[in-house]
């Protein structure tokens, strides 16, 4: 049952006016908090018309819905199945104000039907099967895009970084340099999406990344919709890409801050691509370090012809390098990749090359 009773009520009114639209179609609430059997309980009971045929709705109710989530009620709404007399048509069916697509594929797969607020409709009914596969609407979307921002996204990328080790709180905490309950919330996000295996319990417990794949998918996916990083652009004299790239690393390290090249100028290190580039774009490390590098470069800002873009970097955890390349320190290819993604020009082509070479995912 929701914590609210107007967002459960919202939810039902919303699945009985989707199947009012139908052909035929008709819903009423028969119950709420109805008992089934000896100890179940579901959150409600709906009788449906579908094509002028009968159909119960066997309702479980959640704010959101992850792939754990849904193994969970799936197996809930089976064993209250297994007392409803078998004399009329009675799906198990699940209602969210958002459900992922890991876990509407779950669903999908169990034929448990499904409703969400973006209006995405399954009733797999034996007379009358619907489908309606709308996207989650904008307003839900940051509750499946929450992994990919911030700190969270940070200690993502470390377990991608690492995925054949097995990782405690306590150690991506410090390599991370992230706060142990943000850490925690971010493995919990992950198990929800059944996209790391668990070993141990309490503070010994371990994870280790099982679907980097549809880690990387889903990252993609959300990162495309988002508005780009804000950009510093900067024409520093004389240099291709390569030899500004070794500028920036002498100039970094003269003035000791912390710098890692990313997009199309790393990219093409780690897999080359194109014949050549001319723009390099970095983080570095904010503050007085960051504007010590800049004057060393001799880096003018400008609003056209630059060579030279830095990506907004709040916080000095936000740099991290994965290895150095020809005298060159280089962010993570996934991170490469995620910031490729939101380029301009023939970025994506080069995101998909780095993916195929380097990502394994």
């Amino acid at each position: 049952m929701l914590k609210y009773e107007a967002e459960e009520r919202e939810l039902l009114d919303g699945l009985i006016d989707a199947i009012a639209t139908l052909p035929d179609g008709h819903a009423e609430i028969d119950g709420l908090e109805v008992a089934i059997g000896p100890r179940g309980r579901v959150d409600a009971l709906i009788d449906a018309q579908i094509g002028g045929q009968a159909v119960q709705l066997l309702v479980e109710t959640k704010r959101e819905a992850f792939p754990r989530d849904v193994r969970e009620t799936v197996w809930q709404l089976r064993n209250h199945l297994a007392h409803m007399p078998a004399n009329r048509e009675i799906l198990p069916f699940f209602i969210a104000r958002a459900i992922s697509p890991g876990a509407r594929d779950i669903l999908r797969e169990e034929r448990v039907g499904f409703y969400d607020l973006g209006g995405s409709l399954y009733i797999p009914a034996r007379h009358a099967f619907v489908y309606v596969d709308r996207p989650v609407p904008k307003k839900n979307a940051k509750i499946f895009g929450s992994l990919f921002q911030g700190q969270k996204a940070r200690v993502v990328q470390a377990i991608f970084d690492r995925r054949s080790e097995w990782l405690s709180v306590k150690e991506l905490a410090e390599s991370t340099e992230v706060s142990p309950a943000t850490v925690s919330a971010t493995l919990t996000e992950l198990e929800r999406r059944e996209w790391v295996d668990v070993e141990g319990a309490g503070p010994s417990k371990l994870r280790r990344l099982r679907s980097a794949k549809a880690l990387v998918d889903a990252w993609s996916s959300y990162i495309t919709d988002q508005k780009p990083p804000k950009l510093a652009r900067y024409y520093v004299p004389g240099s291709n890409a390569l030899e500004l790239a070794q500028q920036l690393d002498r100039a970094c390290r003269e003035a000791d801050a912390a710098y890692a090249v990313t997009a199309e100028a790393a990219a093409q290190l780690y897999a080359p691509y194109l014949s050549s580039i001319s723009q390099v774009k970095c983080r570095i490390e904010p503050g007085r370090r960051q504007e010590e590098a800049l004057e060393r470069l001799n880096a003018r800002p400008v609003s056209e012809g630059w060579n030279l873009g830095l990506l907004e970097t709040r916080a000095r955890g936000d740099v991290t390098v994965a290895e150095s390349v020809q005298d060159v320190r280089l962010a993570s290819p996934l991170q490469v990749y995620i910031d490729l993604l939101q380029g301009s020009g023939r970025s994506r082509e080069m995101a998909a090359h780095l993916r195929s070479e380097r990502l394994d995912a």
